[in-house]
């Protein structure tokens, strides 16, 4: 396999993880969309460069002809499934919903060891001064209990949310890391519950 530029390798592990994701290939105009390419023949040219560096193989005539080599996709026995259910939010709680999106195929290299786990899509800004952006996979170890200052997947009256937390005498604190969002206060009498420890976080191209 040939070295590839910096864009070829954006556009190809934008391939790869968009087959993982979905089980099935984007098509040329996703793939367009993804990366602001104008021209259906700009996306071939790059898709042309990929077959020819042997990333890639297409199939002609069909809308999702793209296929990857199999060698190019991680050993199942050192891959684990992770369910992504529903919603977290990174600003204002958002419904938590109790239905899987999507499974990702990740190295277990990647997820902590004797957990059960499961993963949340990030939405909004609120924990970007831990590095956490919208759109990210939060993976998240099950666990009732936290200490000072981690951060958790809290759940309040049925919302949930990603949030540092601070416990004290007679209330929470669920503390954003993006100074311009206020804390969260959890007062006696609300059903508040920590579904989980933040474990990682899986950024997709």
């Amino acid at each position: 396999m040939k070295e590839l530029t910096d864009r070829q390798r954006a556009i190809y592990g934008y391939i790869k993880d968009f087959i993982l994701s979905h089980k099935y290939p984007p098509t040329i105009r996703e793939i367009g969309a993804r990366f602001n390419i104008k021209s259906t023949n700009g996306v071939r040219d790059a898709l042309k460069a990929l077959e020819i560096k042997g990333y890639i193989k297409k199939r002609t005539n069909r809308a999702r002809g793209i296929e990857l080599p199999k060698k190019v996709f991680p050993s199942s026995a050192h891959t684990a499934h992770l369910p992504v259910i529903g919603s977290i939010a990174a600003g204002t709680p958002i419904l938590a919903q109790e239905n899987i999106e999507e499974t990702l195929t990740i190295d277990q290299a990647m997820l902590p060891r004797n957990s059960e786990i499961f993963a949340l899509r990030v939405q909004g800004d609120s924990m970007t001064g831990d590095g956490i952006l919208s759109g990210d996979i939060a993976i998240i170890r099950m666990q009732k209990n936290a200490e000072r200052g981690q951060i958790v997947a809290a759940i309040i009256d049925g919302d949930a949310t990603l949030k540092h937390y601070h416990p004290s005498e007679n209330k929470i604190e669920l503390r954003a890391s993006n100074p311009k969002y206020f804390p969260i206060t959890v007062s006696e009498g609300e059903d508040f519950s920590i579904a989980g420890i933040l474990a990682g976080v899986i950024r997709k191209c």
